[in-house]
């Protein structure tokens, strides 16, 4: 019996749709997948942007054939694995969903920017969930139709008017209720450090789950209302480094200093430190 997902990828195709992957730059699909093609059908989406230092691991969006190539039968067989989603394009040129998607993918004032996890099938679901249908254009841009997994089911979705947009502000789908920020934050964090501090990492794994301690980190963090992203990305990095080398910070903070105050002197007592332990 053929699978939802691959029954809507025959009717995108008798349309004389393209057919589309967005894809968790970081599952082991992605490999097998880009090898398989020439570079006219493929795109980094974080290639050429703000974030391009994060192109390997970050999110590809490639062209696809059927549903029987071997890497992508192996997806749609392990779709809670969270890997991306399917997508329909009116032709085979990926420029504009990538730089629509690129337009996108960052949020909040600068300074203070996070990544948007558009190539995730749960934020996707959420927003879908969400937008009057109104709005799906100017989220959805050129793309014409799209296929997901949500909550143990495969859905599909039509854009009612595919096209190029703007980004509107206030971006309507940034107000979409997120009952897994935690879980996405942490996915986040530990991407980072896999990406930037590998070999801190490496040698936590040899005597704590990584997983465990980062968590411990984000509580500690939430507790003391660190929450601007130098901040976070300042404790869980100082943090990382403790775990595996040595070091004199004292932490805590101090009766009646507000959590601003705390961050700047735990910051300059680092500082004052040589920015290095051990």
């Amino acid at each position: 019996m053929q699978s939802t997902p691959g029954r809507w990828m025959a009717q995108q195709q008798q349309a004389g749709r393209r057919l589309c992957l967005i894809l968790d730059g970081n599952h082991e699909a992605r490999q097998p997948l880009l090898a398989a093609r020439n570079l006219s059908q493929y795109c980094s989406l974080y290639g050429e942007s703000a974030v391009a230092e994060l192109a390997a691991v970050g999110p590809v969006i490639l062209l696809l054939e059927q549903a029987s190539e071997p890497a992508l039968f192996d997806l749609l067989q392990h779709p809670q694995s969270d890997w991306g989603w399917l997508a329909s394009l009116p032709d085979d040129d990926l420029a504009g969903a990538a730089r629509h998607w690129r337009e996108r993918m960052l949020v909040g004032l600068e300074g203070s920017q996070a990544l948007y996890r558009f190539h995730d099938n749960r934020t996707l679901a959420r927003v879908l969930a969400h937008l009057p249908s109104e709005h799906w254009p100017v989220f959805l841009g050129p793309l014409i139709s799209v296929c997901y997994w949500h909550e143990g089911h495969w859905h599909h979705g039509d854009n009612p008017a595919p096209g190029e947009y703007p980004v509107p502000v206030p971006a309507p789908w940034l107000n979409t209720p997120n009952p897994h920020t935690a879980a996405i934050l942490h996915a986040n964090v530990l991407r980072y450090l896999l990406t930037e501090h590998s070999e801190d990492l490496a040698a936590l794994v040899e005597f704590q789950d990584p997983r465990i301690w980062l968590s411990q980190v984000l509580e500690q963090a939430r507790a003391w209302q660190w929450r601007a992203p130098q901040q976070l990305e300042f404790l869980v990095v100082r943090r990382l480094e403790e775990a595996t080398r040595t070091s004199v910070i004292q932490w805590q903070p101090m009766q009646g200093e507000t959590p601003g105050d705390h961050f700047e002197r735990v910051s300059a007592q680092w500082r004052r430190l040589g920015g290095k332990h051990g």
